[in-house]
């Protein structure tokens, strides 16, 4: 107990000075206010505009699309504010920023995962949760007691499939020491696969979004749960509750690649 105590205390102090440092740029993030919005709110806009013209995507209407996107949006928020810097694994590498860590008594991936909480990561949630409220209403979707739990755990789910994929890409670097590089493929990838039904992709594509890089359990196979949809892709996943199994074991092993690439391949590149 005494020592989640510490540990909890650690991320607390970690939280503040990760929020004070972002605040030191007020108008940085009033430009970021403005224009994430207007890019996800253009994004399913777009979405629209395509379904009014051809009536359906891969079989899927607008308000199941929109729950998708505005599902998908939240979960990206979470990430963005918690788990961000597995997109800069590189950066530790070859800065040597690990030599630190490693001389502390804590474990070093619960340093890495927490010493930055990006505030700014929270102005993400505007559109996603202004998105998701709509297609929630126009979906027809119930907030019962047994929905509510089911979206916190595929919020959950979905959030630790995120960094786990990052995080995965992230330890390149260990033997590279270069990843940003597929970190930012990475970034295009999600954009491109989670807020799509997973139906439009043939079914060698569909197979790998599931059982290889499972972005289709972060917002595809959840919707159908929650919505009662046809997954339409002829696999036996349609249960909300696949996605925070996936995520718990994806991220687990995210975290035994990441502790075998440090201790095995880290070789102090800073200086």
């Amino acid at each position: 107990m005494n020592k989640m105590k510490h540990y909890l205390s650690v991320l607390a102090c970690y939280a503040k000075l990760s929020i004070q440092g972002q605040l030191e740029y007020p108008l940085f993030l009033v430009s970021w206010a403005i224009m994430i919005p207007i890019q996800y709110f253009a994004g399913i806009w777009m979405i629209k505009m395509i379904i009014d013209q051809f009536d359906s995507l891969g079989g899927w209407s607008f308000p199941e699309i929109a729950f998708m996107f505005g599902l998908g949006l939240i979960s990206q928020a979470i990430y963005v504010i918690f788990f961000i810097q597995t997109r800069g694994l590189e950066y530790y590498v070859t800065m040597g920023e690990f030599d630190r860590m490693l001389t502390r008594p804590m474990g070093v991936f619960f340093q890495f995962i927490t010493h930055q909480i990006n505030f700014i990561g929270r102005l993400d949630l505007i559109p996603g949760v202004v998105i998701y409220a709509y297609a929630c209403h126009i979906a027809g979707f119930v907030w019962s007691l047994s929905n509510t739990i089911q979206l916190l755990l595929v919020l959950t789910g979905a959030t630790l499939i995120r960094a786990a994929v990052f995080n995965f890409i992230g330890c390149v670097a260990f033997w590279t020491k270069r990843s940003y590089s597929l970190s930012m493929m990475g970034v295009l990838l999600f954009e491109r696969t989670s807020v799509y039904p997973l139906t439009i992709y043939p079914m060698a594509v569909q197979w790998v979004l599931t059982f290889i890089i499972p972005i289709s359990f972060i917002a595809f196979y959840p919707t159908c749960g929650l919505l009662g949809s046809d997954p339409g892709t002829g696999l036996p996943f349609d249960m909300t509750i696949w996605t925070v199994a996936v995520g718990a074991v994806t991220f687990g092993l995210s975290y035994l690649l990441f502790n075998y690439g440090l201790f095995k391949k880290y070789e102090s590149a800073g200086s």
